[in-house]
């Protein structure tokens, strides 16, 4: 979260006049109003690797992201690479069978699939000796991700601000390899987590009791008075 300090009360004395012998005050008095969010970024560093051995669950190691065709025929993107087939063989996302782009269709009757670092797809058909190449993936990737738009099962779209999509082979230019049988993890360290959860809770029990003298101080300042 990008966080943005919302403006002053000048209450005075900035550069003001302090005598008739030009001097001025170096500070003054300036009342800030707090801050307010400024705007929200995702975090597409890479996560934990998990292995599965799922033979349909492919890992970006590195950067770039899966291409997905929408039913209007627009392309999202997406990180998760846990795949599943659709009726006619065609990898697909699951819960939605949205097509992963380019869009790779195994063959009937494969009794195994592999794919290698460049995101070739290679099927075994029963029968068959060898290995046939059967699909490509690609991977898009974008000069500003924290600027795609979500909307969704793990899904964005770009966006002017994420930069038109670079596409290509992965282990090509910028992008990562693809790990067949691994799926990518969160990204979020627990530990540091917990760390700076204590943190805050320290500094707002600080904060709390620091408001609780003052407020006795104010009283007994008070009493005094009377």
């Amino acid at each position: 979260m990008i966080t943005l300090d919302l403006p002053y009360i000048d209450q005075g004395g900035v550069g003001a006049s302090t005598s008739n012998n030009n001097t001025i005050s170096p500070t003054g008095t300036q009342i800030g109003l707090g801050v307010q969010s400024g705007g929200i970024y995702r975090d597409f560093s890479q996560g934990e690797s998990i292995q599965t051995g799922n033979f349909l669950d492919v890992m970006v190691d590195g950067e770039g992201f899966f291409q997905v065709t929408m039913p209007d025929g627009m392309l999202a993107y997406r990180r998760v690479g846990a795949f599943q087939l659709s009726p006619n063989n065609e990898i697909v996302m699951p819960k939605t069978g949205y097509v992963i782009a380019p869009g790779i269709t195994l063959p009937a009757g494969t009794t195994d699939v592999s794919i290698n670092a460049q995101g070739q797809v290679y099927a075994k058909v029963a029968g068959a000796n060898a290995q046939v190449l059967v699909g490509q993936f690609q991977l898009a990737t974008f000069f500003n991700t924290s600027g795609l738009k979500a909307i969704g099962d793990s899904m964005f779209q770009e966006t002017p601000a994420s930069g038109t999509p670079d596409v290509g082979v992965p282990s090509s230019n910028r992008r990562g390899n693809i790990k067949q049988g691994w799926r990518e993890g969160a990204n979020v360290n627990a530990v540091e987590e917990m760390t700076d959860l204590i943190k805050i809770e320290k500094i707002y029990d600080m904060l709390t009791k620091i408001l609780k003298t003052g407020d006795a101080m104010m009283t007994a300042a008070t009493s005094v008075g009377r």
